[in-house]
């Protein structure tokens, strides 16, 4: 009895040592023939048909050199090249659009100045006419420019205090559009000494200090008002006239034409023995009739 259970332990024994030993060639086994990237991870058990016997599982991991490398995403040369181009295009259109709105503010802020000079020109030269004292005269001459062309002057005489000159201490304020380089005018004034005629006068009128006025001019033209109609002539000897007319043109607004007109207070006659109207004696009132 003895011997039997000690030789059952026997067997036992032994048939558990085979056991474990098919189990340890079926694991070998699997591990060759398992791909390795399913092998990442993998834990391998008992088989089913192999009755657990108390063996742990085993985890079969693979080596960093073996193991698969990571994916990463990116844009193709053509992708750049194509969004290079519409980013190209898209700072074209906004620098085309950032340089119409500064040309046409700088356009809007050279319109306003020009207006606000020439308003300010033709102020001064009403308030010039305007003022123009009793013994104050005034009349138009042409002068020649150095390429032969014909300037109108308008000549002021024994005027005071006209374009912002306190005195002529007796000589007198010319107003010229004088010609420049580029092709425009610029009406500008001059004092002219007393006195100041002949060589010395074309010395002056062609070489003095002119001060500019009213640039970018293209045309002046003065005409000046007597009798109804407007004359283009008007000479020292002809008096003071009703108003004067000034047409121009300039070359920053083509197409446009400026036409003022300056009124000129006339002459009264002093008069200081003027009999009035004779009045009609006024009738004594009736006596009240008796009752």
């Amino acid at each position: 009895m003895i011997g039997t259970m000690s030789g059952g332990k026997e067997v036992s024994r032994f048939q558990r040592f085979r056991v474990q030993k098919r189990i340890a060639a079926f694991v070998r086994k699997s591990e060759l023939r398992t791909p390795p990237v399913n092998r990442v991870n993998t834990v391998l058990r008992t088989p089913p048909s192999v009755p657990s016997i108390g063996l742990q599982p085993r985890i079969s991991l693979l080596k960093p050199e073996n193991r698969p490398l990571k994916t990463f995403s990116a844009f193709t040369l053509f992708e750049v090249i194509l969004a290079l181009a519409i980013l190209a295009i898209f700072t074209g259109a906004i620098y085309s659009v950032a340089s119409a709105a500064i040309e046409a503010s700088k356009a809007t802020l050279a319109e306003r100045s020009f207006s606000r000079r020439l308003e300010s020109f033709l102020g001064v030269t009403r308030d010039a006419f305007l003022c123009l004292p009793r013994e104050g005269r005034v009349h138009l001459r042409f002068a020649r420019a150095p390429s032969g062309a014909p300037v109108p002057e308008l000549i002021f005489e024994e005027a005071a205090g006209v374009f912002g000159i306190p005195s002529l201490g007796g000589g007198s304020l010319a107003l010229s559009a004088r010609p420049m380089a580029d092709g425009s005018r610029t009406l500008s004034v001059i004092r002219i000494p007393k006195d100041t005629q002949g060589q010395k006068l074309q010395r002056l009128t062609a070489s003095g200090a002119w001060i500019p006025l009213l640039p970018h001019v293209e045309s002046v033209k003065w005409t000046f008002l007597s009798n109804g109609q407007w004359r283009e002539e008007w000479l020292p000897e002809s008096g003071r006239p009703l108003a004067a007319r000034l047409q121009m043109k300039f070359l920053d607004m083509p197409g446009s034409k400026i036409d003022a007109q300056f009124w000129i207070p006339p002459l009264l006659a002093s008069s200081t023995n003027v009999a009035g109207p004779t009045q009609a004696p006024i009738p004594a009132p009736a006596p009240p009739p008796n009752p």
